[in-house]
């Protein structure tokens, strides 16, 4: 059974490749948010966990021709 394994990163390093800070990712942690790995007492999480995250997070963009209801009415 052959199975890539995803590279490890800090809390630090993992902040700064989502693009919050480290108090905004540790507050994700506690509520369970995002998966993490405990050893000893250093947390570390998966990239292959943190792209899974930023999937299931994403926004898709609105059809321009769909109209905006929102802005509708609003002086341009």
């Amino acid at each position: 059974m052959t199975q890539k394994t995803s590279r490890l990163l800090s809390v630090v390093a993992a902040a700064e490749s989502l693009g919050v800070s480290r108090f905004t990712l540790r507050s994700w942690l506690r509520q369970r948010r995002i998966p993490y790995h405990r050893l000893g007492r250093r947390i570390v999480l998966s990239e292959a966990d943190l792209e899974r995250f930023l999937r299931g997070n994403r926004v898709e963009a609105r059809d321009e021709e769909a109209g905006d209801d929102f802005h509708a009415g609003r002086a341009r």
